[in-house]
């Protein structure tokens, strides 16, 4: 080996590869046997790898260190385990050696190593200000206005002005919605750090610029802006290169918007928002008193990632630090590679009452809404509802940063978020994960505006005294002979 190290270490890898590829092959051909049966890649059907009895003595043969690398399932990163049993069956013990050392090596150089690698990327921790470029708006209130909202439209009708979410008034600090008494304040989290496919940053000003929101309940035939006052409240600020950062910011304007008796209606940005929306609003309003709804195809339950502020932990997080209560929440839609029995079991230990697809394939969607419904009785009178557009299937929201195949249709999410909106007392709303770049017509974002709109809908029944699954006369039906 060359002392250019990795390269080399690379270039043998893949070498190896390649020959336990034409190696498996040929024993696949003979009938060699293995100790793997399906399950897990790289274990057994009880979920770990044993080395075959036959190979124990070209495995004594090695060094201690090297025989632990093989024993304790170290080399299962870098080696499939069948290619290892494999290279120890046709290996004498000098080769073996030289390979394991290449092995060793590379895991040397893939390990964290706290003496060489960054834990995470450092910050100028002598920085004033929470971002570049960023005023905050401290400096900016000495402009003189009378609080309360105000329009930014030149015309009559908000359409032909500046776009805003529901073509509302906007409002800009705290006392903006204190003095409008404002209801609702929709603001974009324009935040981009997810795993799936990246621009969900560009979510809030897709949804922001359609006139798709604030449109009349079919059931109750209310124009939601007129039995509600609701704002648009602009953009929170992130920081690109750092959720840490992000994360502390949303959580402390959450909270200052909640503070103000307004409910924060949040459009992402990732997933990884939901844990400081629900953290902000739980400051105001106590951790542990509101339920959470959360719609999405993932469980965002991974309790073993290497970062611990990411869109695949939000739930696990809100959960461990006791801002939520496991048994105040409902999760609708799972489905995919991150639902497990691990994961599945851990949600029932918490208490969590899940639906996943397979009880909507076994009972249909109206029996597993009645009993999300059911489920709701648990629940404290207030909640926060959080959809991930990854709930709906691809057919209806092809712009899902993490899509999933086979979700729940447009009709089915949009009627059970405006149930749920109706239900019960409000404290947040959140809709993330929407990559419009990923869909050129537009119909994920109309339909991603449709779930925002089923909120505000079942917020106006609320407020106007209706039931949530009443439906004025003249809507259902035309009345003639």
């Amino acid at each position: 080996m060359s002392s250019n190290g990795i390269p080399v270490l690379v270039a043998n890898i893949a070498r190896l590869l390649v020959c336990g590829s034409i190696l498996l092959l040929s024993a696949c051909a003979t009938g060699t046997s293995s100790s793997l049966a399906t399950g897990l890649p790289g274990t057994g059907a009880s979920g770990a790898w044993h080395l075959p009895s036959e190979l124990n003595a070209k495995l004594n043969a090695l060094e201690p260190a090297e025989q632990a690398f093989i024993t304790s399932g170290e080399f299962l990163t870098y080696m499939p385990a069948r290619q290892m049993e494999l290279e120890l069956a046709n290996r004498d013990t000098p080769r073996m050696q030289s390979l394991l050392g290449d092995l060793r090596g590379v895991a040397a150089e893939m390990t964290y190593d706290p003496a060489r690698d960054m834990g995470a990327i450092p910050l100028n921790l002598t920085a004033r200000g929470y971002n570049y470029g960023i005023v905050l708006p401290a400096i900016l209130r000495k402009e003189r206005r009378s609080p309360g909202p105000f329009g930014v439209h030149r015309y009559m009708f908000p359409a032909s002005g500046v776009p805003t979410f529901a073509g509302a008034p906007v409002a800009i600090y705290p006392e903006d919605l204190v003095a409008g008494n404002v209801d609702v304040a929709i603001v974009g989290i324009p935040n981009d750090m997810s795993s799936g496919r990246r621009n969900a940053k560009a979510g809030p000003r897709t949804m922001r610029a359609l006139d798709t929101i604030g449109t009349p309940d079919i059931q109750t035939l209310l124009d939601p802006l007129a039995v509600l006052s609701v704002v648009d409240y602009g953009d929170f600020s992130v920081d690109s290169m750092s959720n840490e950062r992000t994360v502390v910011h949303i959580t402390e304007m959450v909270a200052e918007t909640a503070g103000t008796g307004a409910v924060p209606m949040m459009v992402g940005g990732d997933t990884s928002m939901l844990y400081p929306g629900v953290k902000g609003v739980a400051q105001i309003h106590g951790n542990g008193s509101f339920g959470l709804v959360h719609f999405s195809a993932h469980p965002d339950a991974n309790r073993r990632g290497a970062h611990t502020i990411s869109d695949d932990q939000a739930l696990f997080r809100l959960i461990s630090e006791g801002i939520v209560d496991g048994d105040e929440l409902i999760t609708v839609g799972l489905r995919g590679e991150a639902v497990n029995p691990d994961t599945l079991q851990w949600l029932r230990s918490e208490g969590v009452r899940y639906h996943t697809m397979a009880a909507v394939n076994r009972s249909g969607y109206n029996a597993v809404m009645n009993s999300v419904i059911s489920d709701l009785g648990a629940l404290p009178e207030q909640i926060f509802v959080s959809i991930d557009v990854s709930v709906i299937d691809p057919g209806d929201m092809v712009a899902a940063g993490r899509v999933v195949a086979n979700g729940l249709s447009i009709q089915n999410v949009t009627s059970t978020i405006r149930h749920l909106c109706a239900a019960r007392d409000i404290v947040g709303f959140e809709i993330t994960d929407l990559a419009p770049m990923l869909d050129f017509s537009r119909l994920s974002a109309v339909n991603a505006n449709a779930v925002l709109n089923a909120c505000l809908n079942g917020m106006a029944a609320r407020r106007a005294g209706f039931a949530p699954d009443e439906i004025h006369p003249l809507a259902l039906s035309h009345g003639q002979n």
